[in-house]
């Protein structure tokens, strides 16, 4: 009922809030204590080059088609031209995976035969997951709908370019910092997956264009609560009958 309701509101009577990265996520997260980050990674058995996904673990994201992607990835084969010193294929680390979250992933990962390309962390504090995310190689979110897009969000503020689906608000979110894919599609994901992997310059470009985006004029939290307080105050304020606006923070 309230879906039904919400397709009859006029577009001038919604108000997007966009939203901001926490400020541990930054591009310097894995230098600040770089001993942590080493130690996280050994402890996970991760090489130095890694994805890493921070999701949720719901039927909104994708997982599906990424574990499908990976499972192509393995089948090829390792790409010739790829340096010895890259490892191959991708791992991949999810963060913030429960016990259930690691039975049901493990099984899905096991019909693909890519279980022991990911590696499982529970929930961090916050600067330890920033450096995780700061120090991967791309942050992944494979999803079926995205209204917030606050991992892409905080990848991108820790200068890490994104792959993600290309739904929702993360067109938008993304841009030119990262690589979007249809959703639904394991075979166009391993293609991005391949890309951003393999070719250095096409990363170091992505990563370029998510530094330009994480500098000192970024967004911040304190800037959400004051947009958010001023949609309340114009809400707030008597106005003609029939005119009565509404907000919804994004």
């Amino acid at each position: 009922r309230m879906a039904r309701r919400l397709l009859h509101v006029r577009p001038e009577r919604l108000h997007v809030v966009p939203l901001a990265a926490r400020a541990a996520f930054r591009p310097e997260a894995t230098s600040v204590d770089a001993s942590d980050w080493v130690a996280d990674l050994d402890r996970l058995g991760l090489p130095r080059r890694y994805f890493v996904y921070s999701g949720r673990y719901d039927a909104r994201q994708d997982l599906s088609s990424l574990l499908g992607a990976l499972g192509r990835l393995a089948a090829a084969g390792r790409p010739g031209a790829l340096a010895a010193d890259v490892p191959w294929p991708p791992r991949v680390l999810l963060v913030g995976t429960s016990p259930d979250d690691r039975a049901s992933l493990a099984r899905v990962a096991a019909g693909e035969r890519v279980g022991e390309l990911l590696a499982y962390a529970p929930a961090l504090s916050t600067a330890r997951l920033a450096g995780l995310v700061a120090g991967a190689h791309a942050a992944l979110l494979p999803v079926n709908s995205e209204a917030a897009g606050l991992p892409a969000i905080e990848a991108i503020a820790a200068g890490t370019p994104v792959v993600a689906s290309s739904i929702g608000a993360l067109p938008g979110l993304v841009g030119s910092a990262g690589i979007l894919v249809e959703p639904g599609d394991p075979e166009r994901l391993a293609t991005a997956l391949h890309a951003i992997w393999t070719d250095d310059r096409l990363h170091a470009q992505l990563r370029s264009e998510a530094l330009a985006r994480s500098g000192p004029q970024r967004r911040t939290w304190a800037e959400v609560a004051r947009d958010t307080r001023q949609v309340y105050a114009a809400v707030a304020r008597p106005t003609a009958p029939g005119r009565a606006t509404a907000s919804h923070p994004g």
